[in-house]
């Protein structure tokens, strides 16, 4: 498992990932209700697939992590992100959009470490 965390303000997110073989699940979550909103997979040679669940619009920060993700990791993977902040503002969604996309490229760097 590889567990990464980041905060800015009143925001704060966790990004956890399982492998299961060689693949991969990351959950990124945060905020003051963790939930489950997007769901995107993929593959290498797979066009991704998006699941939104009801109006949530964490397929920002779930796509951009896979289109990244997908360039650099050779098996299947999964990224469920949910965050939820009580009014959150304009200004709070591009940093929390922001930190959930520089945890999934943290998340790439540790993966291509050697050994991992």
């Amino acid at each position: 498992m590889i567990h990464l965390e980041r905060s800015a303000g009143r925001i704060r997110l966790v990004l956890d990932a399982y492998f299961m073989g060689e693949d991969v699940v990351v959950l990124l979550s945060g905020g003051d209700r963790p939930h489950l909103g997007t769901i995107t997979a993929g593959a290498r040679l797979e066009p991704l697939q998006t699941v939104q669940l009801q109006n949530h619009k964490e397929f920002y920060i779930t796509e951009e992590i896979a289109v990244r993700l997908r360039k650099q990791f050779r098996g299947n993977f999964a990224i469920c992100c949910g965050a939820h902040l009580d009014d959150i503002t304009a200004e709070e969604i591009g940093l929390l959009t922001e930190m959930g996309v520089s945890l999934g490229n943290e998340l790439i760097m540790f993966l291509n470490k050697p050994g991992t």
